[in-house]
């Protein structure tokens, strides 16, 4: 695998269902955050780690050494992470090169996009056809939960050609067309604000949404760009 991967590719070795294992590279080598809930994060959190470092002035850089493990680090690797799959434990940092006792560097939660970060956030425009495709699925749960909730006039008829695709598609009727192929990609977008609307109004008090798509939501609306 070649250094300095770019987001594309890392969105190939990193799985947005897959939790991974944080380490920090220190004077003393590799450490664990102290806190236990900074210790592991989901796929899609280590996604927009890389994403933010490339996007940094000066870009910072994303590599693999191994399958499974991405390190993104800062462009003066001031800051340098190590995120490994932690189904496989075989990839982690030699421990005896690791300092447990370690304090964790605050650029972590900066990088991640915690308060006090200066890097640019998620941009729509990195969202993949299969993420929409996610979001537009995810709006149909969240508009049928609230059937009371107005929509704007737009998504209203979108979502009413939604239902009739993800319909057909769901019942196996032959020559179906795939949400991505009856659907524009600004048209997905826009069903896509709309499930971030509901969600960020009602919430998702049933559990009706899994994971991905509440992840999905959330770094959705770290952009603030229209």
């Amino acid at each position: 695998m070649k250094p300095d991967r770019n987001y594309a590719t890392a969105r190939q070795l990193i799985d947005p269902d897959a939790d991974y294992t944080v380490h920090i590279r220190t004077d003393a080598g590799w450490t664990r955050p102290t806190n236990p809930d900074h210790q592991e994060l989901p796929g899609l959190d280590v996604l927009l780690a890389a994403r933010r470092a490339l996007r940094a002035q000066p870009a910072g850089h994303v590599e693999s050494t191994s399958p499974g493990t991405l390190d993104v680090r800062t462009h003066d690797d001031q800051l340098w992470l190590r995120f490994t799959d932690s189904t496989l434990r075989g990839n982690e940092p030699d421990p005896a090169k690791t300092s447990p006792g370690a304090r964790p560097t605050d650029g972590l939660w900066r990088l991640l996009g915690l308060s006090g970060s200066a890097l640019v956030p998620l941009s729509r425009s990195d969202l993949t056809d299969s993420d929409l495709v996610t979001l537009a699925r995810t709006c149909l749960v969240l508009n049928h939960t609230h059937p009371q909730t107005d929509v704007p006039p737009q998504a209203g008829l979108l979502l009413e050609r939604l239902a009739t695709t993800v319909e057909a598609l769901d019942a196996g009727l032959p020559g179906a067309p795939d949400i991505d192929e009856d659907l524009s990609r600004a048209e997905l977008l826009t069903i896509a604000e709309t499930a971030l609307a509901l969600y960020q109004t009602h919430g998702d008090p049933d559990d009706l949404l899994g994971r991905p798509e509440v992840l999905l939501l959330a770094h959705l609306a770290y952009d603030t760009t229209a």
